[in-house]
């Protein structure tokens, strides 16, 4: 298993710096990514100190042509990945829908949604060059609890799980594995 080559989105805190740590343990190299260089740095420490080599990459997912510049400079590197981690994400204020701030959706939607949706289309090409490979993605389930004040939150993790489950039916037949974790 120590042939594993990974990449873990939203590395510098959280779920995905756990998530980067733990793979440490059974992975060859792990591409950690996030806007925070002084945390990534933390989380690279700890990667290494599990025999493990990693490369931090410094990437605002919602950036133009950042997510498919990545993918292109690890397919040349590699040819392939064999896990990709969707761990990046924000939530904000919960609030009426009739007092949603639209640059505040927009913000949360590009990073949520759009920056998955580049993320699976762009590192594509590397996860069917894998024997076997696997996407993660760090989401949330419908909670009736959430009725109120989560109409930027939910609707977007709800369209992300569904763009996930379409993914997994699209390569049912592939070595391309999917899956949704919703931690509560």
């Amino acid at each position: 298993m120590r042939d594993l080559n990974c990449l873990v989105t939203g590395a510098s805190s959280g779920i995905g710096k756990e998530i980067s740590i733990e793979l440490s343990k059974f992975a060859r190299h792990i591409y950690i990514t996030s806007r925070n260089i002084k945390n990534l740095e933390v989380t690279h420490d700890l990667i290494i100190k599990n025999n493990c080599t990693c490369t931090i990459v410094p990437l605002n997912l919602c950036d133009e042509n950042g997510i498919e510049n990545l993918a292109k400079q690890i397919f040349e590197k590699d040819k392939s990945l064999d896990v990709l981690i969707l761990s990046a994400g924000i939530i904000s204020q919960l609030s009426p829908i009739d007092s949603i701030d639209l640059l505040q959706f927009n913000k949360i939607l590009k990073l949520n949604y759009i920056s998955n949706f580049r993320m699976i289309k762009s590192f594509h090409p590397l996860l069917k060059n894998s024997k076997n490979s696997n996407i993660a993605a760090i989401s949330s389930i419908k909670d009736e609890s959430k009725k109120y004040y989560w109409g930027v939150y939910q609707p977007i993790m709800t369209a992300l799980n569904e763009l996930l489950l379409i993914y997994a039916n699209e390569n049912r037949n592939t070595n391309i594995k999917t899956n949704i974790f919703c931690p509560r």
